[in-house]
C-alpha cells in the first residue's frame, strides 16, 4: 500500500468538504440569508478558506507527494491520475503567497459589494481604482502560476483557474471563426425574420403554472430531487451546493413565461453533471467536475440544444395549453419567441446568434489588458470601438458598457470565454448523442430525456476530471472541441440550411 498517497487522499478529502460546505453557505446566503448577516457570513467563508488554504499547504503534504511520486507506477491509471490532479493543486495553492491570496479574497468582496451599489449609477470614476487593483492582482497570479505550472503565457495561466487544460491557442483559432462568420450570419437572420411574420405576444402566465410546469420539467430531465433543491425567488439564477446536496435558483417572470422555465433547464444542467460525477472518486480531485467551459456545456446542451428542438417545443406548447388555451403558445410561435434576433448592448440579455461576439469581445480586451497591450484607463474607449465594430451600436454609458458585468472586479478574469466554450461543446456532445441515438428527438416531442441523459452520464458525468479536456471531447464525440457543430446548429436553426464558410 502507498500510505503517503493514503493520506494525501485523506487530507484531500478533507478539502472536499471543506470546499463544499463553502459552497452550500454561499447558496444559504443567496436565498435565505439576511443582509444583517453578511459580515458574519464572510468572516465564516474566510475562516473555511483560510482551514482549506493551511492544510493544502502544509509541509508534509508536499513530503507525502514526493514520496507517493516515488512509487506511483504501482498505482492504477486512474490513482495516477488522481495523483497528478493533486499535485497540481499544490502547486497553485503553495505557489501563491498567502498575502496575495488574502488580498484576491479582499478585493473579490469589495469588488462585488461596489459593483453592486455603482453599476446602475454607471460612475467609472469610482470603479477604476478596483478594476485597477483587479487586473493587477490577477496579473500577479497569473505570472505566479505561469512560472509554477508552465503555462506559455500568463492570461492562459488565468484560462486554466476556470478550464483547466485549456490552451489560450484553441480559443483564439475558434473564436476567430466565429468572429469571421457571425457578422454575415446575423445579418442574413435578421432579413430572414422579417419575412416570418410578427410574435404572437405571449401572455402572462400566472407564477403558480409556471411553477407547475418548471418543477416538472426539472424532474423530466432526471434531477434527483432526494440529493437537491430548487429554490425560487426573486433571485440571480444559479446552482451550487455538492453532489449530494444541489442547490438550484431560479426566477420566474409571469410576464415572460420564457425565462424562467429556460434558466431552470440551464441550472438543471449543471447539477445534472454534478449529481453524475464518479461516486467511486467522491471527494477526490479525478472525482470533480471539469472546468467551466466542459461545466457550462452540460447547462448549454440542455437549455440551447435539447430544450431549443422543435420536437421538444411541440411538447412545451402543449404543457402551455394545458393551463392557457391561447394561439401564442404554439411551436411555431415559441420558436419565433425564442430565436429573435437582434444586436443589444447588454451581454445576459444577448440573443443565442449575437452573444457570442459579446464573449469575444470581452476575451480580446481582458486578454489585452493582461498582456499590458490595454491599460484599464483606455477601457471605455477599447469598449465603444469593439461595440460599434461587432454591432454597429455604442453604448450611453457604463452602465450599458464595460460596467455592466461583475466579472472583472471580483477577479475572474479568464472566465468568459467559458460561456462560448460550453456552447460550442453542448453543440458538439448533442450531436454526437443524436447521431448515437436518433430517438432522442422523438423523446424530446415527450418530453423525456431518459436517452440523452444517459449518454451524457456515461460519456462526460462520470469521467469526472479522470480525462483532460481533449480526451473526453474525443473519446465522446471523435474530435476534440471546435466551433463547427456549434456553427452548424445555429445555421439550421436561425438559416434554415447547413453552414458553409
Amino acid at each position: 500500500m502507498n500510505i503517503a498517497y493514503e493520506n494525501l487522499k485523506d487530507r484531500y478529502r478533507l478539502l472536499s468538504n471543506l470546499n463544499g460546505a463553502g459552497s452550500i453557505l454561499y447558496m444559504d446566503s443567496m436565498v435565505v440569508m439576511k443582509p444583517g448577516s453578511e459580515a458574519d457570513r464572510s468572516e465564516q467563508s474566510m475562516a473555511l478558506a483560510t482551514a482549506a488554504q493551511k492544510l493544502l499547504t502544509h509541509p508534509e503534504v508536499g513530503d507525502w507527494l514526493d514520496e507517493a511520486e516515488e512509487s506511483a507506477s504501482a498505482l492504477s491509471p486512474a490513482d495516477q491520475t488522481n495523483l497528478r490532479l493533486m499535485r497540481r493543486q499544490w502547486i497553485s495553492y503553495t505557489a501563491i503567497p498567502e498575502t496575495l491570496v488574502r488580498e484576491s479574497a479582499r478585493l473579490g468582496i469589495e469588488g462585488n459589494n461596489l459593483h453592486t451599489k455603482h453599476r446602475d449609477k454607471g460612475d467609472w470614476n469610482v470603479m477604476r481604482p478596483i478594476y485597477e487593483a483587479a487586473f493587477n492582482t490577477q496579473r500577479e497570479i497569473g505570472e505566479i502560476l505561469k512560472g509554477a505550472l508552465g503555462f506559455a503565457t500568463t492570461y492562459e495561466a488565468l484560462l486554466d483557474q476556470f478550464s483547466p487544460g485549456l490552451k489560450l491557442s484553441t480559443v483564439e483559432r475558434e473564436f476567430a471563426k466565429l468572429e469571421q462568420a457571425l457578422p454575415g450570419m446575423i445579418a442574413e437572420a435578421t432579413r430572414l425574420q422579417k419575412d416570418a411574420g410578427q410574435v404572437i405576444p405571449l401572455p402572462e402566465v400566472p407564477l403558480a403554472i409556471l411553477q407547475v410546469i418548471g418543477n416538472k420539467m426539472l424532474l423530466d430531465m432526471g434531477f434527483d430531487d432526494n440529493r437537491g433543491i430548487l429554490y425560487v425567488g426573486d433571485m440571480h439564477p444559479l446552482s451550487g451546493g455538492t453532489p449530494d446536496d444541489s442547490r438550484l435558483t431560479t426566477r420566474y417572470n409571469p410576464k415572460d413565461p420564457l425565462d424562467g422555465l429556460y434558466t431552470v433547464a440551464h441550472e438543471c444542467g449543471h447539477s445534472l453533471y454534478e449529481q453524475g460525477t464518479p461516486a467511486a472518486w467522491r471527494y477526490q480531485p479525478a472525482g470533480h467536475s471539469m472546468g467551466m467551459d466542459v461545466h457550462e456545456s452540460q447547462s448549454m446542451i440542455m437549455e440551447l440544444q435539447a430544450c431549443r428542438t422543435p420536437e421538444f417545443m411541440e411538447h412545451l406548447a402543449k404543457e402551455f395549453s394545458a393551463h392557457i388555451q391561447n394561439p401564442a403558445f404554439s411551436a411555431e410561435n415559441i420558436a419565433k419567441a425564442l430565436f429573435r434576433v437582434e444586436p443589444s448592448f447588454i451581454r445576459i440579455h444577448a440573443d443565442e446568434l449575437t452573444y457570442p461576439l459579446h464573449i469575444i469581445l470581452r476575451f480580446n480586451l481582458e486578454r489585452d489588458i493582461i498582456a499590458g497591450k490595454l491599460s484599464v484607463a483606455d477601457l471605455p474607449d477599447a469598449w465603444n470601438a469593439g461595440m460599434d465594430k461587432s454591432f454597429g451600436i455604442i453604448p450611453a454609458g457604463p452602465t450599458q458598457g464595460h460596467m455592466q458585468d461583475v466579472h472583472w472586479p471580483t477577479l475572474s478574469v479568464g472566465y468568459f470565454p467559458a460561456y462560448t466554450l460550453g456552447a460550442m461543446g453542448a453543440a458538439q456532445f448533442f450531436a454526437a448523442a443524436v447521431k448515437a441515438h436518433p430517438e432522442i428527438r422523438d423523446e424530446l416531442r415527450h418530453g423525456q430525456f431518459k436517452t440523452l441523459r444517459r449518454w451524457l452520464e456515461i460519456n462526460v458525468h462520470s469521467k469526472g476530471s479522470l480525462l483532460t479536456q481533449d480526451e473526453l471531447f474525443t473519446a465522446a464525440t471523435g474530435e476534440p472541441l471546435n466551433a463547427k457543430y456549434f456553427m452548424n446548429s445555429l445555421s439550421r436553426r436561425y438559416l434554415g440550411r447547413d453552414y458553409t464558410a
